[in-house]
């Protein structure tokens, strides 16, 4: 009754009128919180043990490589195979080997190495299963309810990353002695990836129609080819990735403007900034859900896309640990705005034969492209610094959100004017 009485009065909570959805998506939010607290965990591990803003960025990378072959392959996967039960085993084994992570922190017995190879292999399985997570929570729901869905699944990581890294912070620095509370962490990490698995294992989602291709690589071309065809989903798509590999790779250098503007790269001052990425993102995933199709999605989604990357200029160049503080919160809801929106499009045109592929192509954006835009960003700060690396990224981004999706009629039309199957109908080439 009460949830019925919030979907009324709130759109964006609209989705979790259906049972299905409210159990992932609780599920969802529990590994969340332990991602969060683990990112948080992962950056002041390996600045702790080497002060080095080029390890920040092969931290980056061992998260990327791993989509680089498997990013796509899971996209497929998604597509023919039960996504719930691909999910289940996924889910299952990333929690095994944040159980190796905590008991080797625990104990301090970890090393440089060996963070990047947990790290290559957790994001191994999270690129294989990340299509799967996008696309199995649209056999939960009604239709209609979409947007309302997309901004909840949206709402998660900024939400959970309000308190999670403050929580993961506090008890690195205050827990025992430091790698004993990091340790700490990252078993409530575990903890969380399993009552996930606990919570798809309880879901009954309905039959969707599954692509019949006669082989993966034929799979794959067809996807890709759906995509190429399909220019507003290119422009967004694509936008996203360049998004994320120019703009969104500053998060890496978190630690080194913590140091710069408050004396040390402490776990608190740290997770602070993370916090108030979270308030910034919640933000823009909770408008962002609301907007449904009552307003202009396409003219937003444009100056969500700028906000975001002018927002990352004026946080890189910032003296102040406040106005950084303020400046994450704000780039972080015009990117949460830009993604939820993005998405939703995407839900609603795609077929349910094409939404694996699609989602996996999407999901580059966090498995592919904003590690290794860590990795670039990591390497250019070792060279230039900091501050100048993360402004020509946020420059960047503001180029690409007015030449390409900026430029494009069709996506500034979409909404009252000219709702997004129209525009989409008109621009398949």
């Amino acid at each position: 009754m009460l949830i019925n009485t919030l979907a009324q009065k709130f759109a964006i909570t609209q989705a979790l009128q259906h049972r299905n959805f409210r159990l992932y998506w609780a599920g969802n939010f529990s590994s969340v919180i332990g991602q969060q607290m683990a990112i948080t965990v992962q950056a002041w591990l390996i600045f702790d043990l080497t002060g080095s803003a080029l390890s920040l960025g092969l931290l980056g990378l061992a998260r990327a490589a791993p989509a680089v072959f498997l990013g796509l392959l899971g996209g497929i996967m998604a597509d023919k195979v039960n996504q719930r039960r691909l999910l289940m085993i996924t889910i299952t084994m990333n929690g095994f080997l944040w159980t190796l992570f905590a008991t080797l922190t625990f104990t301090e017995n970890i090393e440089v190495w060996q963070v990047l190879a947990i790290v290559f292999g957790i994001g191994a399985v999270q690129s294989f299963q990340q299509a799967s997570r996008q696309a199995f929570f649209s056999s939960l729901i009604d239709h209609q309810h979409m947007s309302s869905a997309v901004g909840l699944n949206s709402a998660i990581h900024p939400g959970a990353r309000i308190f999670a890294p403050v929580v993961a912070g506090l008890l690195i620095d205050h827990l025992g002695v430091p790698l004993q509370g990091a340790g700490v962490v990252l078993y409530m990490v575990s903890i969380g990836t399993v009552f996930y698995s606990f919570m798809v294992f309880r879901t009954r989602p309905r039959a969707v129609q599954r692509a019949q291709g006669a082989s993966g690589l034929e799979d794959l071309k067809d996807g890709i080819k759906y995509v190429r065809n399909n220019r507003i989903f290119r422009l967004i798509i694509g936008t996203s990735l360049m998004n994320a590999f120019f703009a969104g790779a500053h998060i890496a250098l978190i630690p080194i403007f913590a140091k710069e503007l408050m004396g040390e790269a402490s776990g608190s001052a740290i997770s602070y900034i993370f916090a108030a990425g979270g308030v910034g993102g919640l933000t823009g995933a909770i408008v962002g859900g609301s907007i449904g199709s009552k307003r202009s999605k396409g003219r937003i989604l444009v100056g969500s896309a700028l906000a975001f990357g002018g927002s990352v200029i004026v946080f890189a160049l910032s003296p102040w640990y406040a106005l950084l503080l303020a400046m994450e919160w704000l780039s972080a809801a015009g990117n949460e705005m830009f993604t939820v929106i993005g998405q939703s499009i995407l839900h609603s045109e795609v077929p349910n034969e094409y939404r694996g592929r699609v989602m996996g192509i999407w999901g580059m954006t966090y498995t592919l492209a904003q590690p290794m835009g860590q990795m670039q960003v990591g390497a250019l700060a070792s060279g230039i610094g900091a501050s100048a690396a993360v402004a020509i990224g946020g420059t960047i981004a503001c180029i690409i959100a007015i030449v390409g999706i900026g430029r494009d009629k069709a996506i500034r039309g979409m909404g009252i004017e000219q709702p997004a199957n129209e525009a989409n109908s008109i621009v398949k080439d």
